[in-house]
């Protein structure tokens, strides 16, 4: 994570805010510090959501579950990253956004005792 708050804040400050409450800074170095905080932000939410879940699992569905999360930080690191090698940081933060409520969604399912075993060790963000 400190990786990528790094990364935020040595990418061109001429990014889309991701964070619309950032929209009133008027410096590139305050909108890369909200895009960078509302990134570790999205972070923190995700592995939240992430470990309720993990949690909801017996241990060869939470294996599954681990697999498929380790699949989609290896898709969304290569969605997000530019020719330069930097990290998009509006892209991470949407697809992050997007995974937390995908596994928010499975959470639910599996606290009503409506576990969706294929749904949860899918690779869902090719539907994205």
């Amino acid at each position: 994570m400190k990786k990528y708050a790094l990364l935020a804040l040595l990418v061109a400050p001429t990014f889309a805010v991701a964070d619309e409450s950032c929209e009133h800074f008027k410096t590139s170095y305050d909108r890369t510090y909200c895009s960078a905080k509302s990134l570790i932000e999205s972070d923190k939410a995700l592995k939240k959501v992430y470990n309720k879940l993990k949690s909801q699992l017996n241990s060869e569905l939470s294996k599954g579950l681990i697999q498929a999360q380790k699949d989609w930080i290896r898709h969304r690191d290569l969605a997000c990253e530019n020719n330069n090698g930097n990290l998009d940081v509006d892209c991470n933060f949407r697809i992050n956004r997007e995974r937390t409520d995908y596994l928010r969604d499975r959470l639910r399912e599996c606290q009503a005792g409506r576990c969706q075993i294929h749904a949860i060790t899918k690779q869902s963000w090719y539907t994205y």
